[in-house]
């Protein structure tokens, strides 16, 4: 009892756990799907980047702001400058115009030379003048003092992200103009940089001869006396090849202290976009790089003063509406500090190169530390969580899952032992038949090999039983498998006498190897193999009479066991052709038809993919006024050398007959079609009925669809069948004649005088014509003619009209004409033509 309460306490933890993993993730799925959806549905207009400054100041009027910018569009900078003025501006009634001079490529005399023609032509073109302008770092301030006589004499001008400030106040000075200077503070960049790398002695800039370039460099040798312990130097890209200074880079030690300031100008005059110039550096340079500016789209540099751009262009966008809505006089104003910003660490940074956090002053901002990522991503992280403790509450059912599994292996090695005892048996049921107890199918052929040893000389007889789906069908299964008993006790007593290794091949073939013997046609031992399944067998009150057929292949040429067991296979299959009770050695005349008849079969398959059937048709001319009454459809494929003689009885064969015959009757009622809306004069045309088709259950009503689809009479569509279909005399035969005769398809018999060529059904089946094949005429024309009129009379007299087929000659013509034949077919009128060429 305490052993079953133990099982169940344990079986309700299982569950347990496996219903709270299940909540977890289903809490997991909902929570993850609310997260989406609220993402998904907020619009535009409610997105948080989107929303606008909560500082609104509308002026009374309209007004015409123009800001000058130092960088080109692509610039961060510009992007964090635009959007900072845009937040106070759009809510102002003020309507706002950009123009980027991109000092930073075109800073030479006639570039500058080029933007002031392009600003003075732009105010030119323009009906209202602008009533200020913001100007956005050092060049475009130097630009708008030089130029202000002549662009902007009499409007307020603010400025803002000047670094020097020297030039903030001069500018200052000027009457319209005012704004902000934003130090640098590169000052506290190299203290910070000194106190991390305290074993460094020299500090090595990286610039370039840019405006930017120089500017920064002359400030930062500037700072020389503060930190005298240090040598300062420098590498300038616009001096030197981008080859040659990137592996300056990568020589730089430990001993130095690295600090960017641009390099985008390199000796030869090529110019690189600002990122691109900081991501070539940072992935070449193997000790940490501090930025002049820190920018937040570009990660690698350890630190650097991050200035908060935005702000800066908000405070320069509220001073220009102070003095446009006359709040304060810009000649009163006077310059001021505004450097919104931070200095800036990457701790990434600063944990790869090992260096120590006790080290930062406390004014500093460290930033991607694992803090800030779990508050960045702590509702994700919470989302998370819910599948993770589902894998860890399955891993813990898994565990205890195999703990009891362990248990159960206890019981089931006691229960070991009577599968072994059972192992013997199921082999024996997995190699031998269990209806005849001979060898299967797989074991037979797995241990081929093994059965003919190194023999030479050895045979293979496949031999299937004819008619066995019969037998079962007419006198149920039992009989079948008692009937496949008694073939297999037989041929046991035959394998003891003649040393062969039998098996049970399939449902109704069996295998007989000869190991040490190569078999002739006249080898006893296969009259006695047919008498084995020839032989009588009595069930019940019933005796049982059956047949088979077989083929044989030897060893000749060497080939292995498997390949003569595939060749006796072939055999066969042409045995059953050959109309079964037979069998047939292999040979390599069996070889090339079967390989022959794959060649065609592949040539329909593609054919019928590739819809490449196309229809002729061969005119049928009326005897006495040789005028063309009808046509014969005759397919054809295109593109192929194989003649419907080759591709018909192959399609037959295995099963494409009916498609063809669906294509042929779809193509020939579509070209009547064409014909009848064109004009031109509809004749009867026969298509070619095989007796393959009559089980087609759907052949009538498709072709009743395809006339009435495109609208042709019955009377325009013949079907031509053989004599072997009327002998059949099925019921199916009959219903499919009777619904096309009742329709007003007419019948035609083809082929008269190649097959049984008898008179006897003609009376009875509802046929309108009888067509004598080529051969018939060809054998009694010449010098028996009277055999032929015979034939037509008799066909006349039953009412019936006649065609013959073949006719090549006029003398033939002639005769046929003498003996009141109705209608001619044959080259004497010309041949199959393609559609395009009937006249």
């Amino acid at each position: 009892m305490a052993q079953m309460g133990d099982k169940e306490r344990n079986k309700i933890i299982r569950f347990a756990l496996l219903l709270a993993s299940f909540l977890c993730l289903l809490l997991f799925v909902f929570l993850t799907f609310f997260a989406w959806q609220n993402f998904f549905s907020q619009k535009p207009k409610e997105w948080k980047e989107w929303k606008e400054s909560d500082v609104s100041y509308m002026l009374p009027e309209k007004k015409n702001i123009l800001f000058l910018s130092s960088y080109d569009t692509s610039s961060p900078l510009f992007s964090s400058e635009l959007e900072g003025m845009e937040s106070i501006i759009n809510q102002s009634n003020i309507h706002l115009d950009t123009i980027n001079m991109d000092f930073q490529h075109f800073g030479h005399d006639k570039d500058i030379e080029a933007i002031y023609t392009f600003v003075q032509t732009r105010l030119a073109n323009r009906e209202k003048p602008y009533d200020g302008v913001l100007v956005g770092d050092d060049r475009a301030l130097e630009f708008v003092l030089e130029k202000q006589g002549e662009l902007f004499p009499d409007i307020p001008i603010i400025f803002f992200s000047i670094n020097n400030q020297e030039l903030a106040k001069n500018a200052a000075k000027n009457p319209k103009c005012s704004g902000y200077y934003s130090p640098s503070y590169l000052k506290d960049t190299l203290s910070l940089a000194t106190s991390l790398q305290m074993g460094a002695d020299t500090i090595m800039v990286l610039y370039d001869n840019t405006y930017w370039g120089n500017q920064a460099k002359e400030e930062f040798f500037s700072l020389q006396r503060s930190f005298s312990s240090y040598r300062f130097a420098g590498l300038n890209f616009s001096q030197m090849k981008k080859e040659d200074f990137l592996e300056a880079i990568e020589k730089l030690d430990e001993k130095s202290i690295v600090l960017y300031i641009s390099t985008t100008l390199d000796e030869d005059g090529n110019y690189y976009p600002g990122n691109q110039a900081m991501k070539m550096v940072l992935s070449r340079a193997n000790v940490p790089v501090y930025s002049y500016v820190m920018l937040d789209n570009v990660k690698g540099f350890l630190a650097g003063r991050a200035p908060d751009i935005k702000q800066m262009a908000k405070d320069a966008s509220l001073l220009m509406l102070d003095v446009l809505s006359g709040k304060k006089d810009v000649e009163k104003t006077a310059e001021e500090e505004d450097s919104p910003g931070k200095l800036t660490v990457d701790n990434r940074v600063l944990s790869a190169y090992h260096l120590s956090k006790a080290r930062l002053p406390k004014n500093i901002v460290l930033e991607d530390t694992p803090q800030q990522w779990m508050m960045r991503y702590a509702r994700y992280l919470f989302i998370a969580a819910f599948p993770l403790m589902a894998v860890c509450m399955i891993a813990i059912y898994f565990l205890m899952s195999r703990l009891h599994s362990q248990k159960v292996m206890q019981d089931l090695e006691e229960k070991n032992e009577n599968l072994l005892l059972a192992k013997d048996d199921l082999e024996h049921k997995l190699s031998y038949d269990l209806l005849t107890e001979l060898l299967n199918r797989q074991t037979a052929l797995s241990r081929l090999t093994d059965y003919i040893g190194d023999s030479k000389e050895y045979s293979c007889v496949l031999v299937d039983i004819d008619n066995l789906k019969e037998l079962n069908e007419s006198r149920g299964y039992d009989t079948g498998d008692l009937y496949l008993v008694a073939v297999a006790n037989r041929l046991r007593r035959f394998e003891k006498d003649h040393g062969v290794i039998l098996s049970r091949y399939g449902g109704d073939e069996f295998m007989i190897i000869f190991p040490r013997k190569c078999l002739q046609e006249d080898s006893p031992e296969l009259a006695e193999i047919l008498s084995i399944f020839r032989r009588a067998i009595t069930v019940g009150e019933e005796t049982v009479y059956m047949n088979a057929s077989g083929g044989v292949a030897s060893s000749i040429g060497g080939e292995s066991p498997r390949t003569i067991v595939m060749y006796a296979g072939l055999a066969m299959s042409f045995a059953k052709r050959k109309g079964k009770n037979r069998l047939v050695f292999y040979s390599e005349e069996l070889r090339y038809k079967k390989e022959k008849i794959s060649q065609i079969l592949k040539i329909v398959e593609n054919a019928i993919q590739e819809n490449s059937f196309y229809m002729v048709y061969q005119p049928q001319v009326d005897c006495k006024t040789r005028k063309v009454v009808g046509f014969e459809s005759l397919m054809r494929i295109r593109n192929e050398d194989c003649s419907p003689d080759q591709f018909i009885p192959v399609a037959e064969s295995y099963g494409y007959i009916v498609k063809l015959g669906k294509i042929a009757v779809e193509q020939v009622i579509r070209q009547l079609a064409k014909w009848k809306e064109v004009g031109h004069a509809l004749c009867p045309i026969s298509i070619n009925f095989s007796s393959y088709q009559i089980y087609d259950d759907d052949f009538v009503e498709y072709l009743f669809y395809q006339l009435d689809r495109y609208e042709i009479p019955h009377e325009y569509v013949v079907l031509e069948i053989t004599e072997g279909i009327l002998f059949e005399e099925s019921k199916q035969t009959k219903k499919i004649f009777n619904r096309l005769v009742e329709a007003g398809i007419q019948l035609h018999l083809d082929d008269f005088g190649t097959g049984y060529s008898s008179f006897s059904y003609l009376p009875y089946i509802p046929l309108n014509t009888v067509k004598m094949d080529k051969s018939l005429i060809d054998h009694f024309l010449p010098n028996n003619g009277d055999v032929i009129r015979n034939l037509i009379d008799i066909v006349h007299d039953l009412g019936k009209v006649v065609i013959v087929e073949g006719v090549e000659d006029e003398w033939q013509y002639e005769k046929l004409l003498e003996y009141q034949c109705d209608i001619i077919q044959g080259y004497l009128f010309g041949g199959p033509l393609q559609a395009g060429e009937i006249p």
